[in-house]
């Protein structure tokens, strides 16, 4: 039973953390056009509970890219693609570090 709870905590984890990582690379590829993606499936003010649920969802699963992305635009292109692939790199070496946190300390507490 303990490594069923414990196997579908990392997979979730695993998922949540590589959609973070995959949007932000396609707002890399992509630019504009994923960052009005994620802005068309927000709300800017939620006043409904499907309003501040369907935030949420936006924001656990795929919002770190655009808010980085969001940051950068201070910057020109190119600076900002250089900006972005660094901050990617980064957030893809934390994804892993925090996976195996989370990994580890649930075998710890489970085991």
């Amino acid at each position: 039973m303990n490594m069923e709870i414990i196997e579908a905590i990392r997979i979730l984890i695993t998922v949540l953390l590589s959609a973070q990582f995959t949007y932000g690379c396609t707002i890399l590829l992509l630019g504009r056009v994923m960052t009005d993606y994620y802005e068309w499936g927000t709300f800017e003010h939620p006043i409904t509970i499907f309003q501040k649920v369907t935030n949420a969802f936006m924001i656990v699963t795929i919002s770190s890219g655009y808010y980085i992305n969001k940051k950068l635009m201070k910057y020109n292109w190119f600076t900002r693609k250089l900006l972005l692939l660094f901050a990617l790199i980064l957030q893809g070496i934390i994804s892993i570090i925090v996976y195996y946190i989370v990994y580890g300390g649930l075998k710890a507490i489970f085991l």
